[in-house]
This record gives structure tokens, C-alpha cells and sequence, in this order.
């Protein structure tokens, strides 16, 4: 362990994906929690359709092979970018993504990739932006979901041509959303549920510019639903709304991006499978959506159709949102609620219903 005692637990990001959490540390590092792409080893043979039950409470180190700038955890695979801007990816997947036969739990360079900056990991998904604000996608090629042509079912990475320079990019269920420079709002693959926002439901083989109202500063995915921050700190959704999950009352599916009411002004938003969060710029946390392991943090299992404050949490100044749990950057403490079967979040009850703190941070 390479990290310095007082920069040991310095998060400066945090990312949840199918049952593991991974937090990025001021040292480089990374502590990983839960099952296959944590940092943990597992059996090669694992299923991750089911969570790994008894797993220890404690983080592993992924100090691997260099400090790291940024990371994304996925379904059951997670990728990092090192200082050097090159891809790495580690955990566990049931096919062999984007020419690699096997996955191991040491972090393995991912080729054709250069100057990477940011990546998004997804279930057979992934994309990764370079330096210029080219966007590279891989891995299984259904419904348009790459953004770009491609000859091979399981595509190599590869550049999505057409696109303006690129911020940031979230994977859902075989689609992906881009947020430009110049704070646009991208979309491609399947729009089963209208997650496109183009007002119908046909796939966008090709990236399609969302309309949305002025400028957008941050965006996230669920499984089939989206959202988005505009400039001005009001929240918009669209896609699935079986759960109230896009905020816009008792419809199954919203194909066009509708405002989600707000009593203040909200900084950033993070969606989990069927659920959604949004932290706002007084450091107050919403959830609404689905609630089946406590992911909403209200001390129930009770989905709710509209944002709905967390109780007695304050002071967050960033939030993350797993499969089904959630994460929280507190004001010294790392915190966690939700589907913990894996052991993503440390020392707590298998479903934690409110906001536990399982890491203290500087």
C-alpha cells in the first residue's frame, strides 16, 4: 500500500454498480467494496446474476498498476484510467467483451485506446472519452447501442463518429447518453421506453441530439429512464416510469424530457436500475422510484412517485447510484443504504434502509 496516512481516505469520487462500490482516493487509489469488481477475487466462475453472500466487510486496495484519475463500476466489471490516461478493466463478465476472452480481478490495459480521460462501464456496454472529447464505445452491438457501424457482434472499441466534443457519458440498458462541451445532450441505441426523449419509440442507430430546454450540466441513467440538470439546477427525466422512477406521475413510459418538480435548486443527479437521486445545492439528497432493498433511504420498502427528502442527511457533496444501492459523500464519512448481499457497503444490514456510514473520511 503505497498511500500516505493522511491521504489515505480522501474520496474524491464515488461509483455503485451491480453489487460492488468503488471509491477514488486523492492517492490514486481505489477501495472496493462487494463482488466481482470490487478489487476482490472471485471464482472465475461466479454468477453474477446472483450476489456473492458472505463476502468481507472490509475495502480491497486497487493500487494496480499505477495511481488512477477516474473509474466507473459496472455490471459486475469496473474500468479506471491511470495517470498515464490509459483504460484498464477488472471483475468479471459472462462473455468475452470487446476482444478480451476472460476478465481476472487485476486491472488489465484495455489496447486502442489512447489519452483516455473518463470511462462508463455498463453490463456488455462500455465507453470512454480521450483528451480531444472523442467518445471510443465496445462491447456488444444490439440496437444501435455502440453509435456507430460496426461489422462484429462484440466490438472492439472503436471512435463514434459525428459527435461534437463530449464532457461525460452514461450506459443504460443497450443505449448511451452524452453530455457536449457545450452542455448538449446526445442519445443513442434502444428506446424501448422513449429514453431517447425524441417523442417516439424507435431505436437511434446513430447519436440524435435530445431536445431539452437551455443548457445542461450533468446528466444520469437507469436502466431505461434518464436525467438531466440544466444550468439553472431543474431536473427533467424521460424513459421508463413504471416505478415514477422519470418523475412524471402515473404514465409507464414519458418519450420527451418533462420537468421534475423541485423546492430548491439541485446540483447533480445519479440513477440506479428503476430509481433516481438528486442532490441539492444545499447538500440535501431526493430519491424517488423504486424501493425494493431500501435504496430511497426512507426506512421502508415503499416506492415513491415523486422526489421525496432523505431525512436527517445533510451536508452530502456527492451522491452515487448502484443496481439498488446508493452511495453518499458526506461531510466526513462515507455513507450507504440499500442492497447490501455483496457486502457493497462495508459493515451493514443485508437491506439498509436509512444512511449508514461505513468508511470515515478525511
Amino acid at each position: 500500500m503505497s498511500s500516505s496516512q493522511s491521504d489515505l481516505f480522501q474520496v474524491i469520487s464515488i461509483s455503485g454498480g451491480k453489487d460492488q462500490t468503488l471509491a477514488l482516493l486523492k492517492s490514486g487509489e481505489i477501495l472496493g467494496w462487494g463482488s466481482a469488481g470490487s478489487g476482490r477475487i472471485t471464482s472465475p466462475y461466479i454468477d453474477i446474476c446472483s450476489s456473492q453472500k458472505n463476502t468481507d466487510s472490509k475495502p480491497v486496495f486497487i493500487g494496480y498498476p499505477t495511481k488512477f484519475s477516474n473509474t466507473s463500476a459496472g455490471y459486475g466489471t469496473s474500468l479506471g484510467i491511470s495517470e498515464r490516461l490509459k483504460a484498464y478493466i477488472w471483475g468479471f463478465c459472462q462473455v468475452g467483451v470487446g476482444g478480451k476472452a476472460s476478465f481476472s480481478e487485476e486491472p488489465t490495459l484495455i489496447d486502442d485506446i489512447a489519452d483516455a480521460i473518463k470511462v462508463a462501464a455498463g453490463q456488455f456496454l462500455y465507453a470512454a472519452i480521450d483528451q480531444a472529447g472523442k467518445v471510443y464505445t465496445w462491447g456488444l452491438y444490439t440496437d444501435g447501442a455502440l453509435g456507430r457501424p460496426s461489422t462484429q457482434i462484440n466490438a472492439l472499441p472503436g471512435l463514434v463518429p459525428d459527435l461534437p466534443e463530449i464532457e461525460d457519458i452514461k450506459i443504460g440498458d443497450n443505449f448511451m447518453i452524452a453530455l457536449t462541451k457545450d452542455q448538449r445532450v446526445y442519445g443513442w441505441g434502444s428506446n424501448s421506453a422513449g429514453q431517447m426523449g425524441l417523442g417516439h419509440l424507435n431505436v437511434a442507430c446513430i447519436p440524435e441530439l435530445i431536445p431539452l430546454p437551455g443548457k445542461i450540466s450533468n446528466i444520469a441513467i437507469g436502466s431505461t429512464h434518464v436525467l438531466a440538470v440544466s444550468a439553472e439546477g431543474k431536473v427533467y427525466g424521460w424513459g421508463s416510469n413504471h416505478f415514477g422512477q422519470a418523475g412524471g406521475g402515473p404514465q409507464s413510459y414519458i418519450d420527451r424530457p418533462q420537468l421534475i418538480p423541485f423546492p430548491e435548486m439541485i446540483t447533480s443527479v445519479s440513477a440506479g436500475m428503476h430509481y433516481s437521486l438528486a442532490l441539492s445545492a444545499s447538500g440535501k439528497v431526493y430519491s424517488w422510484g423504486w424501493n425494493g432493498f431500501g435504496q430511497l433511504g426512507h426506512g421502508d420498502l415503499l416506492s415513491r412517485s415523486a422526489p421525496t427528502l432523505i431525512p436527517k442527511l445533510s451536508g452530502v457533496r456527492m451522491i452515487a447510484a448502484g443496481e439498488a444501492h446508493t452511495l453518499a459523500i458526506g461531510k466526513d464519512q462515507l455513507l450507504g443504504w440499500g442492497s447490501n448481499e455483496s457486502g457493497q457497503l462495508g459493515k451493514a444490514a443485508i437491506k439498509q434502509l436509512t444512511p449508514n456510514a461505513f468508511l470515515a473520511i478525511a
